[in-house]
């Protein structure tokens, strides 16, 4: 075999922003020098065999192998463009633009007639806006490619990014001339027309894309967008008016006019075209959502609940397969309290998809409101199959067996969740205090104060765990003394409730200080009159107190509250308290 001698290949690309003072004139790329060698038939083989390797690589989505093919090409063919190219690929995807940029720079510098080697450098720049460069580029592909009349938009839209507006607007006219007036030079020239404050030449191209296109919604909107957004209302919304004659079903039409409506004050007409909008499936149901969601800054304003009401209910008539639909009019729901009529909804939106955790949750805050235990525990259940690494469930679905009066189960879900790590410390309380009642109704009572003390290490001054362990302490007759410390300092974390008064006035009762028990009493009383509970406490007050005939008249009080109480009919026949 012959000896081969090394040459140096020296290749320039004249494309760089730094040479702009140049003679030229024109923008130029740094200098790329590539030097290369005659290679042998040996390692024209092993180059054509890691080629291969390296585009393998690249396919099974291994970049770093296939970057290493592709290097070891380099190093026995320093010239070889294909590598260049593939690098430049590979690290443009992986958002390494130098990289990227100085193989692409190479790969056209070598082999300077491919257009898709331009096409990736252009679009490097790009990234990097690079206007300057993107215009060079863009040249280069006009060269190689004169019939692709995009690159030709694309410089246009290079040179307006570049300043360079008059000659962006001659390229654009150059178009036209070509193509007609398309959405293209249309949109290319509102730029320019807008940049230079020229809303009559901009007015005009659309007025001329009208003429010749009169049925064409479109161009109306584009002209009404473009008065209303230079505080040309009133024209804005004739050309909108007579876009609606034109077709009364377009919703972004409606959306526009509504908008116009809503900015002169006249929101009940911003609201009918709002709704006409949204009748529409053709309007993306997030752009709706979005409208909808804007009325919750005003709640609990009754107008704005109403809309969004309105709004939510004809969004699951438009998009009856959607979930986000039924969830979102579900959440309008219980804004209004409407509560059974929000639990049919995000009922309808786990039908439609059970795998958004957010909804199963407020269903089952639904159904613990409305003391619908078994409707907990089923979607509670259901909801932990899917989502088991979710702790709140397993409190929501234990508060449902509470309610069911199933307490083994509710302490088995409870123990559960606080073998999870929960950050939430209010809800790890929350947990601590219902596992404190669970155990109470089992008269595991060590248990039970066990747990309300850890959950009032976590939060001393919650009141619903001061509550119940003070009242379910003086149920027992048992400690009385932190019975009644607990049940004052409930009353004075939250004034006028008359669950804790009536509690306080309970603990006093016990504790044989009837005078004080009185007035909490009737203080309950006052802030909740129609509870047969608190009459009746009352009555067994006043009748320690020696005040029998009062305390006959509550009793009375509280039967009619609660007809088929029969302990309370005993007393009342035997006026007696009946210990």
């Amino acid at each position: 075999m012959r000896n081969r001698r090394n040459i140096l290949l020296m290749m320039l690309i004249a494309i760089g922003i730094s040479s702009y003072a140049q003679k030229t004139k024109q923008p130029k790329q740094e200098l790329v020098i590539v030097g290369g060698k005659v290679l042998s038939p040996e390692d024209s083989i092993q180059v054509v065999q890691l080629y291969y390797s390296g585009l393998r690589e690249k396919v099974v989505q291994n970049p770093t192998l296939a970057i290493d093919y592709f290097n070891q090409i380099l190093k026995i063919d320093p010239t070889n463009y294909n590598a260049y190219y593939e690098l430049a690929q590979i690290y443009f995807n992986k958002g390494d633009l130098g990289n990227a940029r100085e193989f692409a720079q190479k790969a056209t510098a070598i082999k300077t007639d491919n257009e898709w080697y331009w096409l990736l450098l252009a679009n490097i720049y790009q990234e990097q806006q690079d206007y300057a460069l993107i215009d060079y580029a863009l040249n280069e592909l006009i060269k190689i490619a004169p019939e692709k009349l995009d690159y030709r938009f694309d410089k246009a839209n290079a040179l307006f990014m570049m300043g360079k507006a008059d000659e962006a607007l001659n390229l654009y006219n150059d178009l036209e001339k070509k193509v007609g007036l398309t959405d293209q030079v249309l949109q290319g020239r509102q730029k320019i027309y807008l940049k230079k404050n020229d809303i009559n030449k901009a007015a005009a191209d659309l007025e001329q894309l009208i003429k010749n296109n009169p049925s064409d919604v479109r161009y109306y909107l584009f002209l009404g967008d473009l008065y209303y957004a230079n505080d040309k209302v009133n024209e804005a919304l004739t050309v909108y008016q007579k876009a609606l004659t034109l077709d009364s079903t377009n919703p972004f039409t409606r959306l526009a006019i509504a908008q116009i409506y809503d900015g002169q004050k006249k929101p009940k007409e911003a609201f009918e075209e709002l709704k006409m909008a949204f009748k529409q499936p053709d309007l993306n149901i997030d752009q709706k959502v979005k409208v909808i969601i804007r009325y919750f800054d005003a709640f609990p304003d009754p107008q704005a609940l109403q809309y969004a009401l309105e709004l939510s209910k004809i969004l699951t008539e438009a998009h009856p397969d959607d979930p986000k639909s039924f969830s979102l009019y579900g959440d309008v729901l219980f804004q209004k309290n409407e509560l059974e009529s929000a639990k049919i909804a995000y009922q309808k939106a786990l039908d439609l998809n059970k795998n958004v955790y957010a909804i199963w949750e407020q269903l089952i805050r639904i159904q613990l409101s409305l003391n619908d235990a078994k409707g907990t525990i089923k979607n509670g259940e259901e909801a932990l199959t899917l989502f088991p690494n979710q702790y709140p469930l397993y409190f929501f679905t234990a508060l449902g067996y509470i309610q069911n009066k199933e307490y083994d189960k509710a302490i088995n879900y409870l123990n559960n969740a606080l073998g999870f790590d929960i950050e939430n410390v209010s809800l790890k309380a929350q947990i601590y205090s219902s596992l404190g009642d669970a155990y109470q109704q089992q008269k595991k009572y060590k248990e039970s104060v066990a747990a309300y003390e850890n959950a009032l290490l976590i939060e001393p001054n919650n009141t619903y765990t001061l509550n119940n362990y003070a009242y379910y302490l003086s149920l027992r007759d048992e400690n009385l003394a932190k019975a009644e410390e607990m049940s004052l300092k409930t009353n004075q974390l939250e004034n006028d409730n008359a669950s804790f008064q009536d509690t306080y006035a309970w603990i006093l009762f016990k504790e044989k200080k009837y005078a004080e028990a009185k007035v909490w009493m009737q203080k309950a009383i006052l802030n909740n009159p129609n509870n047969a509970v608190q009459f009746e406490h009352l009555g067994d007050i006043l009748f320690k107190l020696g005040e029998i005939e009062n305390a006959l008249q509550n009793w009375k009080k509280a039967l009619a509250l609660d007809p088929a109480n029969a302990l309370l009919e005993k007393k009342i026949n035997q006026k007696k308290l009946g210990e």
